[in-house]
């Protein structure tokens, strides 16, 4: 799903997933130069630092931002020198591929472990002493570290304000045999998942309103079997630069959300191919995409609610009948009567998608809520998507039959009847793109 965000992401970009690595390696003693050397970026000397390294925007390539960031590196390099010296041996160097991302990598401190012992230093060094509030973003009542919250702090440099999420920090539910109620990581159960990756089962369901993965307070997903309708027809959409979730509509015919086919930059990602039923490293099928149609008036600058955010759908042409073989969910709109059962609470639906922390299994919540309809062809619900979910189904019965009513779209501001929450959930419905939807032969 897409995130709307607060004015801290106003100049965060590629720039800052770009960053290169450190100019000279950290050693064990702290360098006693700032490392900033010149001002090669588009947004030196604008009195504000953009290099993440130093705590800055992120805007700007590390060594690029030299006069602005010269105080926060002098800075930076008092914090490394606070840094106890046996801790610091530990912390080596900024060596690993992913050093200076804000995200501490190096398992030894907590980390995700995408880096070896001791070549992430600068981006673990909160946690390693125990975590501080360090970070300019720190104590606004957001938390804004990597994983737990909205990514803009370094980790552990936001302590204070993470401190009731921070038990889900580099947690996912990525095991196979996720969400059965039983605890299954090692030194638990029978130890057959890896450590971290059985969450729901090991550290329960329920969750903090401030998580951005708040799931309306309590996790309520479970992995589905894909091996049966509806499920089979949902997959795993492979684009050039990431992925999404997509679902059989047609013999030959994908919907998903318009934003997966949107690369950086804002400009177009190609479609490669879609895997139905993906489980692990298998499917129950496989297509190439042959042709696309999105949204023509689709843009990534979200409205108010109901203020016209129904242009985020896409609809993929397969190169074979996909659908034919494995079946499909016919879409269906919303009637008046419909809009009057939402409108009364009553308006149940069921999603499946491939969450960021499920990864390669489909996750779903059955039966959730429609909480209520916008004119512009989107509603908010309460099925507990998150990253990873953008283009995933949300589908009722009808008569009987699964049919697809909406694609999940974007995190949205909080909406009644849950006020305390971080966000709400919103979906673009067929209401939105029936006319392509009958273009396409896939409406009565």
């Amino acid at each position: 799903m897409t995130d709307i965000l607060t004015v801290k992401f106003a100049r965060l970009g590629a720039a800052r997933l770009g960053a290169v690595a450190l100019a000279a390696a950290l050693s064990f003693a702290l360098p006693q130069v700032a490392l900033a050397q010149a001002d090669t970026c588009r947004w030196a000397n604008d009195n504000e630092c953009d290099e993440a390294r130093y705590g800055g925007t992120g805007a700007c390539e590390a060594g690029s931002d030299a006069t602005d960031c010269r105080e926060m590196a002098s800075a930076w390099q008092r914090l490394m020198a606070a840094v106890p010296s046996d801790v610091r041996g530990q912390l080596g160097e900024d060596t690993c591929r992913w050093a200076n991302d804000l995200e501490c990598d190096d398992p030894n401190f907590g980390g995700t472990g995408a880096c070896n012992a001791g070549t992430d230093a600068s981006d673990c060094r909160a946690l390693a002493i125990g975590g501080d509030n360090t970070c300019r973003w720190a104590n606004d009542n957001e938390c804004d570290e990597p994983g737990i919250g909205t990514g803009v702090c370094t980790s552990g440099t936001d302590t204070n304000d993470c401190q009731a999420i921070a038990f889900l920090r580099n947690r996912s539910n990525s095991c196979e045999t996720a969400f059965n109620g039983v605890c299954e990581e090692p030194g638990s159960g029978g130890g057959t998942c890896r450590a971290n990756t059985d969450t729901a089962d090991c550290v329960g369901r329920q969750r903090p309103a401030t998580a951005r993965d708040h799931y309306f307070g309590h996790d309520d997903r479970q992995l589905v079997d894909v091996n049966v309708m509806p499920w089979r027809a949902v997959g795993l959409l492979t684009l050039e630069d990431g992925q999404c979730t997509a679902v059989l509509i047609g013999p030959r015919l994908l919907a998903t959300a318009a934003h997966c086919m949107q690369g950086e930059n804002g400009q177009p990602s190609k479609a490669v191919s879609f895997r139905a039923g993906a489980r692990g490293d298998g499917e129950l099928g496989q297509a190439s995409i042959v042709s696309s149609v999105v949204a023509p008036d689709y843009s990534d600058q979200s409205s108010p609610p109901g203020g016209g955010n129904g242009d985020d759908w896409a609809l993929l042409t397969l190169d074979r009948d996909l659908g034919s073989e494995l079946g499909y969910v016919r879409p269906y709109v919303l009637s008046k009567d419909d809009q009057a059962v939402v409108r009364h609470g009553r308006f149940m639906v069921s999603q499946a998608g491939y969450s960021w922390d499920t990864g390669r299994y489909l996750s779903g919540h059955v039966d959730c809520q429609v909480l209520m309809a916008y004119r512009d062809g989107s509603f908010i619900h309460t099925c507990d998507t998150t990253r990873g979910d953008s283009g995933s189904p949300i589908m009722t019965l009808v008569d009987g039959e699964w049919r697809l009513i909406a694609v999940d779209s974007q995190f949205f501001e909080a909406q009644p009847p849950f006020p305390q929450m971080s966000s709400s959930h919103l979906a673009v419905d067929t209401r939105a793109f029936a006319e392509e939807l009958r273009r396409a032969g896939a409406l009565d």
